[in-house]
């Protein structure tokens, strides 16, 4: 168990890295969204394992997930720049699952 958790827990640097990255660049929202599947995975192999998590965690994530994607789409859509707001909503969810994953560590949630 603990070595899922240490994997799930270092990935999630890189999502929250890759995400930041997505506000401004093209190529990070991409990368942002494939570090959200690895760290989907990674999620999926600790609660199969017996982990036990907040239930707003995998529903942050999925909202992040949406909304980078979403902000991904309407850019193509409009051959514009990418809708900032869509994005940074993104980073701000990822980052409260990132906080919601290390209370239920600490037992705090």
């Amino acid at each position: 168990m603990q070595t899922p958790l240490a994997l799930h827990y270092v990935w999630a640097f890189v999502v929250i890295v890759a995400v930041l990255w997505a506000i401004w660049q093209p190529l990070g929202r991409r990368v942002a969204l494939w570090a959200l599947a690895v760290q989907l995975l990674l999620g999926v192999w600790l609660m199969a394992a017996g982990g036990r998590v907040h239930w707003l965690h995998p529903a942050l994530w999925l909202a992040a997930a949406l909304l980078i994607q979403a902000g991904a789409i309407a850019a193509k859509r409009t051959g514009g720049p990418v809708p900032t707001l869509l994005v940074a909503l993104g980073a701000a969810c990822a980052a409260l699952t990132f906080h919601l994953g290390q209370a239920s560590m600490t037992g705090g949630v």
